[in-house]
């Protein structure tokens, strides 16, 4: 008995060491205080700004109210969502990762540390992207965007310090 209990809990322990390695990034957001027309332009630093506007959602699903973003170079879709209580960021992540959460989809992951929340899967032909942390909400779609959430990422962390 106490040995497929240890067992078990040694095979437990692996998994979730697998798991929290395999965390895509732990994700930056920009200052309460930044608009998400802010969190848009200060990425305009490095990248070209060619088109942003008003959204309130993510295809179907009503996010309320955000701001999407095309960069040049970029082969996707930023779009920001500011809300006023973090539960609320939570909640439309939650949307979105119902929606398309599938983990027999190529790459597929999500994960929920309660403070923030990572998810990527693999569309027909097309990477999304969704994270929340604190009040934010940010959804990314494009091909070979990886680099440009890793710049995204180093910005909002360099300016949240």
């Amino acid at each position: 008995m106490k040995k497929s209990i240890l067992k078990l809990s040694l095979i437990l322990l692996f998994v979730m060491l697998l798991t929290a390695c395999s965390i895509p990034f732990i994700p930056e957001v920009p200052p309460a205080s930044y608009s998400t027309e802010a969190a848009i332009n200060i990425l305009a630093n490095k990248y070209i700004l060619m088109d942003s506007g008003w959204i309130n959602g993510f295809g179907d699903i009503e996010l309320g109210d955000g701001r999407y973003a095309v960069f040049d170079g970029v082969d996707g879709l930023l779009m920001a969502f500011k809300y006023d209580d973090q539960k609320d960021a939570r909640e439309n992540w939650d949307k979105v990762t119902k929606k398309f959460g599938n983990p027999f989809k190529l790459k597929y992951f999500k994960v929920n540390m309660g403070a923030y929340g990572v998810f990527t899967v693999r569309l027909e032909n097309t990477d999304l992207y969704a994270w929340f942390k604190e009040n934010w909400l940010f959804i990314i779609t494009g091909d070979n965007i990886e680099r440009f959430i890793a710049d995204i990422n180093t910005i909002y962390k360099s300016i949240s310090r």
